[in-house]
């Protein structure tokens, strides 16, 4: 069974800020995640470990393009 975390409410925060809305279309291009996760993510339950390792992958590349 995949390892699973609920990740912290500050760093949801932060990955809502980096979205320009919280549609489909940006929640997919921005992290490659669907509406379900990231209705896990805002609601606080538990996703998989490589799901969040994907979506931090993402952040990081999203922070590196607008510096």
């Amino acid at each position: 069974m995949a390892e699973t975390l609920t990740v912290p409410r500050d760093l949801v925060q932060r990955l809502r800020a980096r979205l320009p809305a919280v549609t489909r279309e940006h929640l997919f291009d921005c992290y490659a995640i669907s509406e379900t996760t990231w209705t896990k993510l805002r609601d606080g339950k538990p996703i998989k470990r490589s799901t969040l390792e994907r979506i931090l992958q993402r952040y990081e590349r999203l922070l590196a393009r607008a510096a």
